[in-house]
């Protein structure tokens, strides 16, 4: 079970994973996860001289032995391919392969540092760790170049969710709970104005944002303001949206 060809980076145990160059090798859903053990992905604090935005995996207890994985991405706006396979618990129940890109010697699934390369701001980017026979499937999702503020306890963050650059989903934590808040949306000389309200736990009912006004001004403002605080969240949209930095 090779891992398919790539046009990738690769220095040490770093993946620079580039599945723009690769085509979509499988049709995986996140929301149909294996119950059970946990994937996480892990930042990488930067060092001098390095960038940040690199991620290890970290794999809760709970995978069978005798079992070959393998680990797939997904780039925004393309589907799963895989970066490396051959994984399978060793007697120390650590995932180990021995078709590594880089080395002979056995490589642990935690020593493989995975970077995503350029991307879009607010744009979420996966990995899976999946079984020969697709029968377990893990999933693990960050957001490299997260759109968020904060004002006190306060945050609100934005997913860019169309490969348009005109749809994002808007997300927020840490507000007074059962508060009401009033949220209001700019973009293109529009107005938006609506009232949500706040949960036990403090969080946001996810909201929904389409922009579709034409034009040339492509810089939007989205605005939660409760009895605590007031988040604003400065964005741009639309084919500004998906530079890749």
């Amino acid at each position: 079970m090779n891992p398919i060809p790539l046009t990738t980076c690769v220095l040490g145990f770093l993946l620079c994973v580039s599945s723009v160059a690769a085509h979509d090798e499988f049709v995986l859903d996140s929301r149909r996860a294996t119950p059970g053990p946990r994937l996480d992905l892990i930042a990488v604090p930067p060092s001098s001289g390095q960038a940040a935005h690199k991620y290890r995996l970290r794999i809760q207890p709970g995978l069978p032995s005798n079992v070959l994985f393998r680990v797939l991405t997904k780039d925004f706006g393309h589907g799963f391919h895989t970066i490396a396979s051959g994984f399978q618990l060793d007697e120390s129940g650590n995932l180990v392969t021995t078709e590594a890109v880089v080395s002979a010697q056995p490589l642990r699934l935690e020593e493989i540092v995975l970077d995503p390369g350029p991307y879009p701001r607010g744009a979420a980017w996966e990995v899976a760790l999946v079984s020969a026979d697709r029968a377990i499937r893990l999933f693990a999702k960050t957001i490299p170049y997260p759109i968020s503020a904060r004002d006190g306890t306060c945050a609100v963050s934005l997913e860019l969710v169309s490969q348009r650059g005109d749809r994002f989903l808007a997300l927020g934590s840490g507000f007074i709970p059962g508060d009401e808040v009033s949220i209001e949306s700019r973009y293109s000389g529009r107005v938006v104005q609506k009232r949500k309200q706040v949960s036990h736990e403090g969080m946001l009912p996810p909201d929904s944002l389409a922009h579709k006004a034409p034009g040339v001004d492509l810089i939007a403002r989205y605005t939660v303001k409760g009895q605590s605080c007031e988040v604003v969240v400065d964005y741009q949209w639309g084919e500004q949206a998906l530079t890749r930095r």
